[in-house]
C-alpha cells in the first residue's frame, strides 16, 4: 500500500462519520508523520505496517471523536459530508417511527391479550347466564 492509498482508505472511512474539520486535521496529521518517518529514513511499509489498517484507524478516531464532530450517515442524504447539516437533526419520518412504534407495539399486545381472555370471559358469561336463568325458575 502507498501513502496515497493510505490516506485515500482513511478519508473514505472517516467520510459521513466525522466533520470535514476532523478528517483534514487527521489526514494532515498522519501525512505528516509518515512524510517525518521518512525523512528519518524508514521504509514507507514498515511506517504503514505501525500505523496499522487505516479503517481501524478511522474507527479509533470517530469513536474518540467529540459529540458536536460526530455524523450520522443516513442512506438517504445526498449530503453526507456537507458540513452545513445538523447532525442533531432528526428527520421528521425517523421521529414519527419513534413514536408510533411503540404505539403499535402497545396495541399488538392488548389486542393479543384480549384475544386470549375474551373467548374465556364469553364462555364464563354464558355459564353464568345459564346458572342465573335456571336459578330463578326454582
Amino acid at each position: 500500500m502507498t501513502k496515497e492509498e493510505f490516506l485515500d482508505e482513511l478519508r473514505s472511512s472517516l467520510s459521513g462519520n466525522v466533520s470535514a474539520k476532523v478528517i483534514n486535521d487527521n489526514l494532515n496529521y498522519y501525512e505528516n508523520f509518515i512524510n517525518t518517518q521518512l525523512r528519518k529514513g524508514r521504509g514507507i511499509d514498515e511506517i504503514l505496517e505501525e500505523l496499522g489498517s487505516p479503517r481501524l484507524l478511522a474507527k479509533t478516531i470517530t469513536d474518540t471523536a467529540p459529540e458536536e464532530d460526530r455524523r450520522t450517515v443516513d442512506a438517504y442524504s445526498d449530503n453526507k459530508n456537507d458540513d452545513d447539516n445538523d447532525s442533531s437533526f432528526i428527520m421528521p419520518w425517523r421521529l414519527i417511527i419513534k413514536a408510533a412504534f411503540p404505539l403499535m407495539l402497545v396495541i399488538y399486545l392488548i389486542f393479543s391479550l384480549a384475544s386470549l381472555v375474551l373467548p374465556v370471559l364469553i364462555i364464563l358469561g354464558i355459564v353464568f347466564f345459564v346458572i342465573k336463568v335456571f336459578s330463578k325458575g326454582r
